[in-house]
């Protein structure tokens, strides 16, 4: 059986508003939560911080949570897809790889030593 999700974005909401709707949904058995980082501003720190606490309750409601990503975060934010540590920094759950991938990247994002789930959302 499938579990319900929502979205959120952070990066166009803010904190109280995110948690009261986190709420409501782990009220009615949402198990699921989808953020995106696909048109998002700012560094790496930035990111991790506007994301983080947000992502960090969803976890505490018992929620498993997925970010969409594609390959120009990796070179927006200089991180590898060896070293998936800034997923893991922030509590994500797993990654949804948008268009853009080879195949071997997917593959050696498969082999981080943090669980990270890799899940492929090739839509158009």
């Amino acid at each position: 059986m499938g579990k319900l999700g929502v979205s959120i974005y952070p990066e166009r909401s803010n904190f109280e508003a995110d948690k009261a709707y986190l709420d409501l949904a782990h009220q009615y058995g949402f198990k699921r939560v989808f953020t995106s980082l696909l048109e998002i501003d700012g560094d790496k720190e930035g990111v991790l911080a506007a994301f983080k606490k947000v992502v960090d309750y969803a976890n505490q409601l018992g929620m498993e949570v997925m970010v969409d990503i594609n390959p120009g975060l990796f070179t927006q934010l200089n991180i590898s897809y060896d070293d998936l540590s800034f997923f893991h920094e922030m509590g994500a759950d797993g990654v949804r790889l948008d268009i853009g991938f080879t195949g071997a990247e997917e593959a050696r994002m498969t082999r981080n030593p943090y669980g990270i789930k890799i899940e492929i959302n090739m839509s158009q």
